[in-house]
C-alpha cells in the first residue's frame, strides 16, 4: 500500500497519510521505493511567517523490516531546502526507517 509519513510533531508520532487522508498515526514506520518531496516555496512561506505546515513527507511503500547497521541518518530541516544524508539532498531511498524516537533512517539514497 502507498502511503505517505510526515513527523507530526503535536503528537511526537508518525502520521500517516493515503490518497491525501491521514489514515492513522504510528510511533515507527518503515517504507520501501521511497520518493523525499519537499515544497520549497512552503518552506519560505513557513520561515517567513513563523507557521508549521506540512511541506515535507516520505513516500513509498509500507515495509516490515528492520533498519540495517548501515542505514544513515535521514536529516530535514526548514533552514535548509530538501531531505539529506551527510550534507547530501536526496530524493529517493531504496527504504527508510521512521523511528520512535523522532529520528529517521534511510538506505540507498540518491
Amino acid at each position: 500500500m502507498a502511503v505517505e509519513v510526515y513527523r507530526n510533531r503535536t503528537r511526537r508520532l508518525w502520521s500517516v497519510r493515503e490518497c491525501g487522508r491521514v489514515i492513522g498515526h504510528a510511533p515507527a514506520i518503515a517504507l520501501v521505493d521511497v520518493t523525499l518531496r519537499a515544497s520549497e516555496a512552503a518552506r519560505i512561506r513557513c520561515l517567513r511567517s513563523g507557521a508549521r505546515d506540512v511541506h515535507a513527507w516520505a513516500s513509498g511503500e509500507l515495509a516490515d523490516l528492520p533498519r540495517p547497521a548501515g542505514a544513515q541518518r535521514l536529516r530535514y530541516r526548514d533552514e535548509e531546502a530538501g531531505f539529506r544524508i551527510e550534507g547530501a539532498v536526496v530524493t529517493r531511498a531504496s527504504a527508510a526507517w521512521f523511528e520512535a524516537d523522532g529520528t529517521a533512517w534511510a538506505v540507498g539514497g540518491e
